[in-house]
């Protein structure tokens, strides 16, 4: 896996990922809505480290991220996915399976590497914030995200599915929880 300096909004996003609740609710917006689950985990990370997002950044994360994540992320998930539902090749397609998944997380966190890029050369990071401010500004910037992404148009969605994404990751009282599970991949 690729490593460099760059990798702190990779690092947040894994420790976040694995706590109660998060990996359920990203993959319901991604699935259900047509989420990007990286941009999501990206805004949630931007409300605490810069704050809120003007929408033209929005934009430009999708623009930064949609032809890989179609290209590249998306493809290595549909194969990854039609692997697990097929129990024709066996034992071989369960390696290939976990390949490919090898091959998604890679993808991932080349995507993240992107948007850490376009963090820090469109925003200002801020001081020390309070929590209220950190979820004030992450319904913000996801409530932007989702009008950009269509989401907010298709039948079913409700912020309410934000508010428990925005709740899940930054309950502090899984943090602990989270880096153990993070530690052990």
């Amino acid at each position: 896996m690729t490593n460099s300096k760059s990798d702190v909004f990779w690092n947040w996003s894994l420790t976040r990922y694995h706590r109660p609740g998060v990996e359920t609710a990203l993959l319901r917006l991604q699935d259900d809505f047509g989420c990007n689950a990286n941009i999501l985990l990206w805004l949630c990370w931007i409300a605490e480290a810069f704050g809120p997002v003007p929408d033209i950044v929005v934009k430009k994360a999708v623009d930064t991220t949609s032809a890989w994540n179609r290209e590249v992320t998306g493809k290595l998930r549909q194969a990854r996915r039609s692997l697990k539902t097929s129990n024709d090749a066996g034992e071989a397609g369960e390696l290939l399976r976990e390949q490919i998944k090898k091959a998604e997380l890679e993808a991932e966190h080349i995507e993240q590497t992107l948007l850490e890029r376009l963090a820090a050369s469109t925003l200002t990071a801020s001081g020390e914030k309070v929590r209220a401010d950190i979820l004030r500004d992450a319904r913000r910037n996801l409530a932007a995200y989702a009008a950009t992404a269509g989401a907010a148009r298709i039948k079913g969605f409700s912020t309410s599915l934000l508010h428990t994404l925005i709740d899940h990751i930054f309950n502090d009282n899984h943090e602990a929880a989270a880096e153990k599970a993070c530690a052990n991949e």
